[in-house]
């Protein structure tokens, strides 16, 4: 909802992405829509995010980025300037759900000239409007990948296995209606990654 509200539609919810992309520190960010399967593909090479960063800033709501050493502050990584940072506000991350209605995030964090393992996340927004619904019970499945591989298709469907099976046990307590599109949403879902990484 907050998204909504300060996002106009998809172009400035894109612009916001790009935004996060600059305060990444990325020198190249990309965006490519493949309209045969519905999939917006964004991509960067800024420092990327840590399993910490990911669950504790990312999917934190209310980031202090303007409190130098607060837990949204970036830091400059090495070799580079210090930027001006564009998305104090955090309204970058919930741009996302302007653009869509599900999300798979792949982030690999670069510190100190060393590369993270992968974190993937997969987030379907629409969990988040059922009502009568806490945020805390809207489970988002995160899983980390060692070194430099790639998620699989199988690893994707067991991601979205974990949406479902957490939608599906909001049933009796919500609107039937929407937990029957949301699930429809999800199995829905599938991407290669290896195809469009």
């Amino acid at each position: 909802m907050l998204g909504r509200q300060q996002i106009a539609g998809i172009p400035t919810a894109i612009s916001e992405v790009f935004k996060n992309a600059h305060d990444a520190y990325a020198d190249r960010v990309e965006a490519d829509f493949l309209p045969r399967d519905q999939l917006l593909v964004i991509r960067d090479d800024g420092f990327g995010m840590t399993l910490d960063d990911f669950e504790q800033r990312w999917l934190t709501l209310g980031t202090d980025s303007k409190v130098l050493g607060g837990i949204g502050y970036p830091v400059s990584p090495i070799g580079k300037e210090p930027r001006v940072m564009l998305g104090e506000k955090g309204i970058g991350r919930l741009a996302v759900a302007i653009i869509g209605p599900q999300v798979l995030i792949l982030s690999r964090a670069k510190r100190e000239g060393q590369l993270g393992n992968l974190i993937a996340a997969f987030i379907n927004w629409s969990a988040f409007d059922l009502p009568g619904i806490n945020l805390d019970e809207v489970e988002v499945p995160v899983r980390t990948f060692p070194g430099g591989a790639l998620p699989t298709t199988r690893d994707i469907e067991a991601l979205v296995e974990i949406a479902l099976a957490n939608v599906e046990s909001m049933k009796r307590r919500t609107d039937t209606n929407k937990i029957q599109h949301i699930s429809e949403e999800l199995v829905a879902f599938g991407v290669n990654v290896s195809e469009v990484v």
